[in-house]
């Protein structure tokens, strides 16, 4: 009797043992680090600006999809300091203006920095998010009471927008091709409202993804009287010209939340994400695919993303822009997820390194 006591609880005691040990084999497997993690740090824009919130969005939205791929969003001055940085291997990729600043760092063009770097074969694009609207908000009180027209802007102290963004390079090529000439004041933005409630600027650039005033404008507003400055449409494509890819907008009267004004034109321009071939194909599709899958949270999250469809208006902004204007090609991965879903991707938008073969595994 005794004996078989013992055999039992030898055998009691190697079935907990064995519990045990599975248990434990089992929680270390699944602590266990993934084989290989991919990290990136994407450039944005100023912490002021509401496009720095999408790229936190849109980054926690990859992050969360993807336990092996970490994204970071640092600010920065925008469009074309992220696309210099990147250059110099100090950003992975980050938020840029489509057809402006992606094309003529592609191309090696424009910018001394982009001439000095010469054809960027290696740059791609991911999915835009939302079409931008830049108004020239014009403190009515001090200098600015007498500017009633872009023109009045010559030889006045004007911000064209954040130093180093699109905002800012459009401006200045769309005002001097109308043959006007501020006196430029270079700033970060907050520093730029700063002045314009101080009366030291008569007024500045600024985009927007609404009919409204953000926070900014409504924060001046309520220390001095502003209004917005149309452009004159005998002159839109002047201006026009100047920036290939931007395109003009008819306000309608009164359409601005919190600024009752006439009807005027604005100029605009679409924002998207750049990346390189140096992220791999199958990387990008799972970064895009978690975006693009979860686009209703993004628009809950940043509403201005609610009027575009990802991949479906990429495609048909691309396939207007891209008959002007020389594009890098979507990336590999986006092709692929496009390719997947039955949409049709033209052949100039398609990279050299898109493995067509890796994307039926």
């Amino acid at each position: 009797m005794q004996r078989r006591l013992r055999l039992r609880r030898r055998r009691l005691l190697l079935t907990l043992a064995t519990a045990v040990l599975t248990a434990s084999l089992l929680s270390a497997l699944a602590c266990q680090p993934v084989e290989k993690v991919f990290t990136y740090t994407f450039g944005s824009t100023s912490a002021a600006s509401t496009h720095y919130s999408a790229a936190l969005v849109l980054a926690n939205l990859i992050n969360s999809e993807n336990p092996d791929i970490k994204v970071a969003v640092g600010e920065t001055g925008a469009t074309h300091d992220n696309l210099i940085r990147a250059q110099t291997g100090k950003l992975d990729g980050g938020f840029a203006v489509n057809w402006d600043g992606m094309a003529m760092a592609y191309n090696g063009t424009t910018i001394d920095e982009y001439v000095d770097y010469g054809k960027w074969p290696e740059l791609r694009m991911l999915p835009g998010y939302v079409y931008n609207y830049v108004y020239v908000v014009i403190v009515d009180d001090g200098p600015g009471a007498e500017i009633d027209t872009l023109y009045d802007l010559h030889g006045q102290k004007f911000s064209a927008g954040i130093t180093g963004s699109v905002t800012e390079f459009n401006i200045r090529r769309q005002l001097e091709a109308l043959g006007i000439e501020p006196d430029w004041v270079s700033a970060s933005y907050p520093e730029v409202v700063a002045m314009a409630k101080e009366l030291e600027i008569v007024g500045f650039a600024r985009s927007t993804t609404k009919f409204e005033l953000d926070s900014s404008m409504l924060d001046l507003k309520s220390e001095v009287d502003i209004k917005i400055l149309g452009w004159p449409e005998d002159q839109l494509q002047t201006a026009l010209m100047a920036t290939p890819g931007t395109s003009a907008t008819w306000i309608p009267q009164n359409a601005i939340q919190g600024l009752p004004m006439p009807g005027f034109h604005t100029l605009g321009h679409t924002t998207g994400v750049f990346v390189t071939t140096d992220i791999p194909q199958d990387v990008g599709y799972r970064m895009v695919k978690a975006y693009v899958d979860r686009w209703d949270e993004f628009a809950r999250a940043w509403p201005a993303a609610g009027n575009w469809t990802p991949l479906e208006t990429d495609l048909a902004l691309l396939g207007d822009i891209t008959e002007l204007v020389e594009m890098p090609p979507l990336h590999a991965g986006v092709v692929q997820l496009m390719i997947e879903r039955d949409y049709h991707v033209p052949s100039r938008l398609i990279g050299p390194e898109y493995d067509g073969n890796s994307a039926e595994e």
